[in-house]
């Protein structure tokens, strides 16, 4: 494996690792004020509110009453 080679593997992994890292790193953050359950999108469930009203601006999705724990 030549030294280009080497390099590509391991940048493709730290950009593997840091886009995990930011999508599901940040899980355990602050639940929302007013002790209700918060609302997920049923398909990107790091994207909450406390708005029942609100959408998911990844997908549009709207937000759904999730158990979390």
């Amino acid at each position: 494996m030549d030294i280009t080679a080497l390099c590509v593997t391991v940048g493709g992994v730290a950009l593997m690792g840091l886009t995990l890292w930011f999508f599901f790193g940040k899980q355990g953050g602050s639940r929302p004020a007013g002790g209700g359950e918060p609302y997920s999108c049923p398909m990107h469930p790091w994207i909450t509110s406390s708005d029942p009203t609100a959408e998911c601006s990844v997908c549009g999705m709207k937000l759904v009453r999730g158990n979390q724990d």
